[in-house]
């Protein structure tokens, strides 16, 4: 924690570069805000309660398609590495989502699930959980044979074997699967909020951007990076809480 100042120096530096560069004239109001007039928008949402509102929306929408990745994420993924014939019917349709963008995907999925909130945790849901499902997959095979075999000596049933030994084995790289899922979930949110909604971060900037208000805009745009990096470091605190005995990536 005492470094943190320290690595926050360079934003600051670029901050303070960036309101030079408005109050000189250097930077015109027509190509960018200057970061004062940015930083008033955002307390103005603040106080009026306006951004929590969509704050709220678009966290409930990612929270749902987050959790539901999860659990059908690590399920799949500890099954996979398990049972062969799984693999092998599974690892080609994700190997074919995989590298596909998945904001190209929103639109498809509001033509077959409607424009409403179902649609948009839908995408979320298969967008964060491809890479837990890797994750998963990756930390369930790469767990000491030694393990396994002890348990299985001592009568240990594959149900029992898969959540008492492998999963835990596999949870570092589960997290890290999950860490990244965060991030993804945050991205395709917006996307969705983008093409059809009436709430939400992604809404707010669409129609901020489109009516001009540049200032207001930005201030959503900083407002959503800060929250994603709280929630990256919030989940990194409580990973190093309960797995002490891993060392995890700052």
């Amino acid at each position: 924690m005492k470094a943190f100042p320290v690595k926050i120096i360079p934003l600051l530096l670029v901050l303070a570069a960036w309101q030079a560069a408005s109050s000189s004239g250097a930077l015109p109001q027509s190509v960018l805000p200057s970061f004062s007039d940015v930083a008033t928008s955002l307390v103005a949402m603040l106080r009026s309660g306006e951004i929590a509102q969509h704050t709220a929306a678009s966290f409930a929408r990612a929270g749902a398609g987050f959790l539901a990745a999860v659990a059908v994420g690590v399920t799949l993924g500890l099954v996979m590495a398990r049972i062969d014939a799984v693999q092998r019917a599974v690892e080609p349709i994700l190997l074919l989502i995989y590298p596909i963008p998945k904001p190209a995907i929103i639109p498809l999925f509001m033509v077959w699930l409607g424009i409403g909130d179902f649609s948009k945790i839908a995408v979320i849901a298969l967008a964060c959980m491809l890479p837990i499902v890797t994750a998963t997959f990756n930390g369930a095979r790469s767990v000491d044979p030694m393990l396994v075999w002890s348990a299985q000596a001592r009568g240990t049933s594959q149900r029992r074997l898969l959540w008492r030994v492998v999963l835990p084995a596999a949870l570092p790289q589960i997290a890290a699967g999950v860490r990244t899922a965060i991030a993804i979930a945050i991205i395709v949110l917006v996307s969705a909020e983008f093409i059809s909604s009436e709430a939400g971060l992604g809404y707010l900037i669409f129609s901020y951007g489109g009516a001009g208000a540049d200032d207001a805009m930005l201030a959503v745009v900083i407002y959503l990076a800060a929250l994603g990096f709280l929630l990256d470091r919030c989940y990194l605190a409580g990973l190093r809480r309960l797995m002490s005995w891993h060392a995890f990536a700052h």
